[in-house]
């Protein structure tokens, strides 16, 4: 289990780049009901296993010093497929969690999408917060101090694989990209995607290698002759 969130926004330095993959968790049953999960500890479905595997195959040949996870079942069990497959053990960090949905948790998107209440999230997320649950910057640091400490703990330099939740891989993209934290859901993140950053000594925040992935990584990986 990681320790308690650290302020601040990239601190990491290293000699090396150092990839970071970000894994969305495979589908559940809620899923497939249309049904907001938030932090509701749900496992994956069959077709949710089978997503993970594909992601665990997309990864095959990386090499990697860490497969870190929310610790939400949906979250583990695809970290551990990965973990298997890279012969890692699983650590989990309590801050990868979903976000805390409050009182939508439950409900379907349908019904959510009508309700006042969101609208004015979806509007204007850093000053609202979700009914019973948490606030958009809340959640921000706890997420980029997850990463900030996985990344300061790999010595190695070699690539890690953070598998967490949609909302949580959205606010780290807009985060590590400049982006205002209000654009986080303009974001797709997939069932079973990876999304890669690129964390370098030179740069104060990482390369947007990809987004949205699904299949092998190998050719995003290649090195190119950078144009600017």
């Amino acid at each position: 289990m990681r320790s308690t969130p650290r302020r601040g926004s990239v601190t990491f330095r290293s000699a090396v780049e150092t990839t970071v993959f970000l894994v969305r968790h495979g589908v559940t049953a809620w899923h497939a009901e249309g049904r907001v999960l938030g932090q509701r500890d749900i496992p994956l479905s069959p077709a949710g296993v089978a997503q993970s595997e594909e992601a665990a195959a997309a990864l095959r040949g990386v090499v990697m010093s860490e497969v870190l996870s929310s610790p939400l079942q949906r979250a583990i069990q695809t970290a551990e497929i990965i973990g298997q497959e890279a012969g890692i053990e699983v650590a989990r960090d309590p801050r990868l969690i979903d976000f805390q949905a409050g009182k939508w948790t439950g409900m379907t998107y349908a019904d959510v999408a009508q309700n006042e209440e969101y609208q004015r999230f979806v509007r204007q997320p850093e000053s609202e917060r979700i009914p019973g649950g948490e606030s958009l910057e809340d959640i921000r640091r706890r997420a980029v101090a997850a990463v900030d400490q996985a990344l300061r703990d790999n010595a190695t330099g070699d690539a890690l694989a953070i598998v967490t939740h949609a909302g949580i891989i959205r606010v780290l993209i807009t985060h590590y990209m400049g982006s205002p934290p209000a654009n986080y859901h303009r974001v797709r993140v997939s069932p079973g995607s990876i999304s890669i950053l690129g964390f370098a000594d030179d740069r104060e925040l990482p390369r947007v290698l990809a987004v949205n992935l699904v299949g092998s990584v190998e050719r995003v990986l290649r090195p190119v002759a950078a144009i600017v």
